[in-house]
């Protein structure tokens, strides 16, 4: 049985009593890039939306679409594109990055989005920003029907806040996982998408929150809806409240300071979905001094795995690791529907390994797997 801990905040699962890792990590060999957004396309296709890196020899770059081939430990990565159409701006308000991916049918959706770099007193500090990445919103909706060769709706690099498709609540954006192409959409959520992200920061934030859209209009932002119930992820709610302003979402989990990149799941074995995130064990403010931020940030990252009957809760706590795979800091988990086992009780989980490594150039940075198995009660 792996490392548990009991977490302070949430209830236990009544399905699951924890997680069992059935393989050691492994990093694919040649990949130096991190996140791994995925996009499952109707004919199959696995593809994932990288951040900073290179891969296989590329040149580095912000932004990397990768394609997988196969089911760990025999699975193939390949580099589709770097995004060539996608110019990141100048302005330190835009720290333009690539994550909100999404297969729907065969076309794929992927969010460009922005951290907010412009702190005032920190602009002799961008190592220390650059661990906060505060959030800044979504750019754009992209999408590709080409399997990635080419991209449309991309933004320009003079989009900066004034027009961002979604603000700070949303700049995290993960589309809960549907199966190949959104095929798999239980009937009592209709054609609805969902999508997810924690607030404030990249790693530490406070909350969750969920917003929906038909499939079929993805693009169309005057149909995204927004969750705004109270409960935040803790009590039964059969028909939650939705609105049209991002503003007054509330959140589906709250744990402050404790919050990464979270992403979601729906398990049709279980008829269950799987939210998954990551923290750093030491909440990233604009407020710590530097010399304390270097001392203490990034040296122990937490994992926490739920599961639920909606994509709102309520929550229960299946796995809370408060050292994972320490000494080393992975990141942003998350559960390919591909890659589950036939029986929802198990599969592969992707993340990104540790970036302290100078150049990001160890031998954990980069498409990290590990099987696992969740234990029932």
């Amino acid at each position: 049985m792996s490392k548990e801990s009991l977490h302070p905040r949430f209830r236990r699962s009544e399905l699951f009593a924890g997680l069992e890792w059935v393989t050691e990590s492994s990093r694919y060999e040649g990949t130096n890039s991190d996140m791994h957004w995925i996009a499952w396309t109707e004919s199959g296709e696995l593809f994932t939306v990288d951040d900073d890196g290179q891969n296989f020899g590329s040149p580095w770059n912000f932004a990397n679409l990768m394609h997988v081939e196969g089911t760990p430990p025999h699975h193939v990565v390949s580099l589709v594109s770097q995004f060539p159409e996608l110019i990141r701006p100048d302005d330190p308000r835009c720290r333009r990055y690539v994550d909100g991916a999404v297969a729907v049918g065969s076309r794929i959706f992927v969010a460009a989005y922005d951290y907010d770099d412009a702190v005032p007193g920190y602009e002799e500090s961008l190592g220390v920003v650059d661990l906060i990445s505060p959030n800044g919103g979504v750019a754009a909706l992209m999408y590709s029907d080409d399997e990635g060769a080419t991209w449309q709706n991309v933004p320009s690099p003079d989009a900066g806040p004034d027009e961002y498709f979604l603000g700070p609540k949303f700049a995290g954006l993960a589309f809960v996982q549907f199966g190949p192409g959104a095929t798999q959409i239980p009937e009592a959520h209709g054609d609805y998408l969902y999508a997810l992200s924690n607030d404030g920061n990249w790693e530490t934030g406070d909350h969750i929150f969920l917003a929906r859209v038909p499939k079929d209009s993805i693009l169309d932002r005057s149909a995204w809806e927004f969750f705004a119930s109270p409960g935040e992820g803790a009590i039964q709610l059969d028909t939650p409240a939705w609105g049209k302003d991002e503003h007054a979402a509330r959140p589906i989990l709250r744990d402050p300071g404790r919050i990464g990149h979270p992403t979601m799941t729906y398990v049709p074995a279980l008829n269950r979905f799987l939210l998954t995130y990551s923290t750093d064990s030491v909440p990233h403010t604009l407020n710590t001094p530097r010399e304390v931020a270097l001392e203490t940030w990034v040296k122990r990252t937490e994992l926490l795995v739920f599961e639920g009957p909606t994509p709102w809760g309520p929550w229960g706590l299946i796995h809370h690791d408060d050292a994972w795979e320490h000494p080393h800091t992975p990141y942003l988990p998350q559960v390919p529907g591909k890659w589950l086992d036939e029986d929802g009780h198990g599969g592969w989980m992707i993340y990104s390994g540790d970036y302290t490594v100078p150049n990001c150039e160890g031998d954990y940075y980069g498409f990290m797997t590990r099987r696992f198995r969740l234990t029932p009660r």
